[in-house]
């Protein structure tokens, strides 16, 4: 049998991590391993061993002292091989980006369903990345908005159009 994949949630919302807790508990092969409510307590679990490095870290960003972006770069060099999934109710696009540019290997609202968060848990683990729609919508707006407005514009010799 395989392991289950290991997770750790830090998250300040008690309700909210009380759900994410019974939602994983009906997952045979996920298995949340600690559960926070400030990165600063989780990081110190890490560093001092008490809990195992997990697969995933699911982080919220606005949280109280260290907010979730603040500590990403923590939880990649103290855990580097944890994905981490960006958690959060925010859509801004500052924190989409910033969470991307810092590792995160997804980004997740708190609008979406457990089953996208256990599907994005499973994409994640095996190399893939997780979006929200509206996150990824965004993203590809983006993107397309920074293509080149202008054509390129390709000269032929006399001889190549010869040739054509």
């Amino acid at each position: 049998m395989n392991n289950p994949i290991t997770v750790m949630l830090v998250e300040d919302n008690a309700e909210y991590r009380a759900v994410v807790n019974l939602a994983l508990d009906d997952e045979k092969d996920i298995d949340l391993i600690a559960k926070f409510g400030t990165p600063e307590i989780a990081l110190r679990g890490i560093l001092d061993k008490s809990i195992p490095e997990p697969d995933v870290i699911l982080l919220d960003l606005r949280l109280p002292g260290m907010s979730g972006l603040d500590a990403l770069p923590y939880f990649k060099e103290y855990t580097p091989r944890s994905k981490v999934i960006i958690l959060t109710q925010s859509d801004e696009e500052a924190d989409v980006l910033l969470a991307i540019t810092l590792g995160a290997s997804g980004y997740l609202l708190k609008s979406a369903s457990i089953r996208d968060i256990l599907s994005g848990i499973k994409t994640v683990v095996k190399g893939g990345a997780t979006l929200d729609p509206s996150v990824a919508k965004f993203i590809l707006e983006n993107l397309q908005n920074r293509l080149p407005k202008e054509k390129v514009k390709i000269e032929l010799s006399q001889r190549e159009l010869e040739i054509l």
